[in-house]
């Protein structure tokens, strides 16, 4: 499990360069999920670039969160299972879930006015657009936050229980 979390960790972030390197490329990508795919767009160099640093913000997050996920997967390989670490862990995890999902609509309309920031006025797009994405990521979270508390009391309860013993 370390390896895919790592290897999807680089992947994601390799795929999104890929996305920017090329005008046709963030054309096709990133323009259509704006729903900016019938609009003329300013995709020169600067502007990728641009929009590249602004997708590494929601990215910034997620490598957070796979960072917890790696260090859980982490210890349970290496046969250290101590709940009281994990239920912080979780914790963050669901912060930075609930962190990715809060951002989404923002960077979307930032991207949205990169990439027509060219265009003459009139022709310039402001897209501000919630989807359920952000609505699952954000009651993901939500729920990992609450396995969080309840692995915080199962800890507090099984430390209890060994002072009985």
């Amino acid at each position: 499990m370390c390896l895919l979390v790592a290897f999807g960790a680089v992947a994601t972030q390799g795929l999104l360069a890929w996305a920017w390197i090329s005008s046709d490329h963030a054309s096709a990508l990133v323009a259509a999920r704006l729903g900016l795919a019938d609009v003329s767009l300013s995709l020169d160099g600067w502007s990728r670039g641009l929009g590249l640093a602004v997708s590494m913000i929601p990215l910034a997050v997620l490598f957070r969160a796979l960072r917890q996920v790696y260090q859980i997967c982490d210890d349970i390989r290496e046969g250290s299972v101590f709940w009281g670490l994990f239920a912080p862990r979780l914790r963050r995890i669901a912060w930075a879930m609930l962190a990715l999902a809060a951002p989404r609509p923002l960077t979307d309309a930032a991207l949205s006015v990169i990439l027509t920031a060219g265009n003459p006025p009139g022709a310039r797009h402001l897209v501000l657009a919630f989807s359920t994405d952000d609505t699952m990521i954000a009651i993901l979270g939500g729920l990992i936050f609450v396995l969080g508390l309840v692995m915080r009391e199962a800890a507090l309860i099984a430390q209890e229980n060994q002072q009985i013993i």
